[in-house]
């Protein structure tokens, strides 16, 4: 059986959301992170190289926008795949994400399923066992 081999950073100001869905990755046995702000999330990602991050937009201090930029200027993090994870769509998000090189977008509230995929589609596999 294939298993999805990644890093995943999940980045989000509700608490009790995020590490609910840390959870359900750990329970796929991937390997994953949780920061409650974008000031922690890049401080983390300077240890710790994630495959993907997930990253709420909306968060007090710093945006999920100026946390995107902060973390690509990382220099291991130039190409590192950042996914939108927000409920809100208001006007100008799209160009915002693009400005920020967020690669995808996940509506919250997500389909676990979903989040599956999009980390698969960023991670390498291991050879079947």
């Amino acid at each position: 059986m294939n298993h999805i081999k990644a890093r995943v950073l999940l980045v989000d100001d509700n608490k009790d959301a995020v590490d609910m869905v840390s959870q359900f990755l750990s329970l796929h046995h991937i390997d994953n992170r949780v920061a409650y702000d974008g000031a922690s999330a890049v401080a983390l990602l300077a240890n710790w190289p994630a495959d993907i991050v997930f990253l709420d937009i909306q968060m007090p201090d710093m945006d999920g926008y100026e946390t995107a930029i902060a973390m690509h200027a990382l220099p291991q993090c130039a190409e590192l795949p950042i996914v939108a994870w927000t409920g809100w769509d208001g006007p100008g998000s799209r160009e915002a994400m693009a400005h920020a090189h967020m690669v995808s977008r996940l509506t919250k509230p997500a389909a676990l399923e979903e989040l599956l995929a999009l980390v698969s589609g960023f991670a390498s596999r291991d050879s079947p066992q």
